[in-house]
């Protein structure tokens, strides 16, 4: 029997109006800030430092997640009106944030001349649990619409609700990577308990979500309005599994040459 459908509706603040999905999203922000720079204080790692990272992955992260949303789910309505691209409120994708990520974490190196891998690992050590609230946050805007399906973790969406596609109840993917990312946080942070080696939490973090997201792509819906474009039959989120899996592997390779961070004494920190 599938999951009754769920809404939940707005909190009033003063004149405003803020949705579920605001909320959840912003603490993920927090919380994910908030205990990466806790982990970083302490393994040794400069608090101003670590600050001055999640604000540039934060920013980049932002804008990227819209702005690759775009590119790679809606193409076509960047070529209508380019202006989309800065419409940031208008929709965000998890891998264009990822990505956002990674391009702050370069250019912060850049402006800084710091080192990436330990920083990173402090981050990626936590993502799990911030992800959480994150995903209940897509599971409250049910954004992410899968399949038809029977199965009892299936949500009973209103009938006509995507006509002209078939009524029944689907997969809701927010809700299934919520439910799936709350296995994956505890193994990130059993593993990173300990002092590991630089670049190894976060190798060991892309090598096991990208095969949790790969499969879950594939249950997405493609008989609804605004279905999720396909490459060569795959969407590109699977594609950038793909990726992500390659660099996790070469990130785990690396590591091995990588200073243990954590240590006392601190040891230098390399690129």
């Amino acid at each position: 029997m599938p999951l009754p459908y769920f809404e939940p509706r707005e909190i009033p603040i003063g004149r405003l109006t803020v949705a579920p999905f605001g909320i959840l999203v912003s603490s993920a922000v927090l919380i994910g800030s908030f205990l990466a720079v806790r982990r970083a204080v302490q393994r040794g790692l400069p608090r101003a430092r670590m600050e001055s990272l999640a604000s540039y992955i934060l920013l980049t992260g932002f804008i990227l997640a819209h702005v690759l949303d775009v590119l790679m789910y809606r193409p076509r309505e960047a070529l209508r009106n380019p202006l989309e691209l800065l419409m940031l409120w208008k929709g965000i994708s998890s891998y264009g944030g990822f990505i956002g990520c990674v391009v702050g974490c370069y250019l912060w190196k850049l402006v800084k001349k710091e080192p990436i891998l330990p920083y990173g690992d402090q981050v990626s050590a936590i993502f799990p649990v911030a992800w959480i609230f994150g995903r209940a946050g897509c599971a409250t805007a049910h954004d992410h619409v899968g399949k038809l399906s029977n199965s009892p973790l299936a949500i009973a969406f209103p009938d006509g609700m995507f006509d002209p596609a078939p009524s029944g109840a689907r997969f809701d993917l927010g809700l299934i990577e919520m439910l799936l990312t709350i296995p994956l946080a505890l193994v990130m942070l059993w593993f990173a308990r300990k002092p590991r080696r630089a670049g190894a939490i976060t190798g060991l973090l892309c090598v096991l979500y990208a095969p949790m997201r790969f499969p879950l792509d594939a249950l997405r819906a493609t008989d609804i309005h605004g279905a999720d474009a396909r490459y060569a039959g795959l969407t590109p989120a699977q594609w950038l599994s793909l990726a992500l899996f390659g660099v996790g592997v070469y990130l785990l390779q690396r590591s091995r040459t990588q200073p243990i961070i954590g240590e006392t004494p601190a040891p230098k920190l390399s690129s």
